[in-house]
């Protein structure tokens, strides 16, 4: 299956669509459900940048800015020296981009067939500012290999619901 697939789920998730979140919330358990149906109260304003040099998704409200890279596999590590190293390039030229303007990279990781919920969550080394400071802390970094490439490890990511539930606790 085509990446945009997952891409475009991804985006139907944090825009609130109804038919995306109904959809993941019967995959998820209760409090995971309750979390992702915030969003079809607080959704976010999602483009999706994809076929280009830049990230994936980008996502944004009136408290936070996300840019996304979506990574789908069947297999639970990604490991970022395939596809002739084409990923950790990317990689770290996004990095680059983001640490200038004050936000990070957050790699969403779709595991393909898996329980539950398929979507974990990882942020790229960085040095965020303000209250995207709070939301870099409560992400799973993202691994390196003993060569210093970076992996990811489905199993080590933030759940979704748990980052959404973070972005839209009522205060």
């Amino acid at each position: 299956m085509n990446g945009s697939i997952y891409e475009r789920e991804l985006a139907g998730i944090l825009s609130g669509s109804p038919k995306v979140l109904e959809k993941l919330a019967k995959k998820v358990d209760a409090p995971s459900k309750a979390a992702v149906e915030t969003l079809l109260e607080r959704p976010f304003y999602v483009t999706r940048a994809a076929g280009s040099l830049g990230a994936d998704i980008i996502a944004i409200r009136h408290d936070y800015s996300m840019v996304i890279e979506v990574k789908s596999s069947i297999n639970s590590t990604i490991t970022f020296t395939e596809a002739s190293g084409m990923r950790q390039e990317q990689a770290e030229r996004l990095q680059e981009k983001c640490l200038k303007s004050g936000l990070f990279i957050i790699y969403a990781f779709r595991l393909k067939n898996a329980p539950g919920d398929p979507w974990r969550m990882f942020s790229l080394p960085g040095d965020p500012k303000g209250r995207m400071r709070f939301l870099y802390n409560i992400l799973s970094d993202i691994g390196l290999s003993r060569n210093g490439n970076y992996v990811l490890k489905w199993g080590d990511g933030t759940p979704l619901s748990k980052l959404v539930d973070y972005l839209n606790q009522t205060i």
